[in-house]
């Protein structure tokens, strides 16, 4: 369960429909973007811009915009929903209790490639896994394939620039080949609607 306001800052909803290309993955909302109350919303933070050069989204969306993205077959959500101002601060019960919370959710919603956002994020969601940097996994998470993007922050030592980030997002547009149209996702909506609607109830 979410502490609640830190700093005055609520957490973020997260941006998701059933059936979608691809959900990005955050470790968690930084404070700028708690008190936006948006996505990615850190001046020094080019995720939008990174979306728009490799061709996720046809415009240049702003952070105010993170809820079109369904309408692109793309989805937003973290792992832990407490805004802080460095991943660090995050305590180890924190961890413990987003991934699983995580997995329910891909479960729920289905998405066909989960991009996880950040090489020490993958270390967190696939413990135990041999393969080290940004790229393809081999292992899968509910069902959904997996990609590991380079952290798109201004801070990224690793990844300096906006070109070396670039790379890898474009990579990843190449991986889940052509997005699903919104007639696609939509048809997707409605379909695990009436599929969770006509399921028969088990006992308990």
């Amino acid at each position: 369960m979410a502490r609640g306001p830190v700093d005055g800052c609520p957490t973020l909803p997260d941006i998701l429909a059933p059936g979608l290309s691809v959900v990005f993955v955050g470790i968690n909302p930084s404070l700028a973007s708690a008190r936006a109350g948006h996505h990615f919303a850190s001046p020094g933070n080019p995720f939008w811009r990174l979306l728009h050069a490799s061709r996720f989204t046809p415009a240049l969306l702003r952070p105010v915009d993170d809820a079109r993205l369904t309408e692109l077959g793309l989805g937003l959500t973290n792992v832990c929903p407490n805004p802080t101002r460095s991943a660090a601060e995050l305590t180890r019960r924190e961890y413990e209790a987003g991934v699983p919370a995580l997995l329910r959710k891909l479960e729920a919603f289905r998405p066909a490639v989960v991009a996880l956002v950040g090489v020490t994020l993958a270390r967190i969601v696939l413990p135990g896994s041999p393969e080290t940097g940004p790229g393809p996994r081999r292992g899968s998470i509910a069902g959904a394939r997996v990609f590991v993007l380079p952290n798109p922050s201004g801070r990224n030592a690793a990844y300096p620039g906006f070109e070396s980030k670039l790379e890898h997002f474009v990579l990843l547009r190449s991986f889940i080949g052509r997005p699903r149209s919104p007639a696609r996702t939509q048809l997707a909506s409605r379909r695990a609607r009436r599929a969770r609607a006509t399921s028969p109830r088990r006992s308990v």
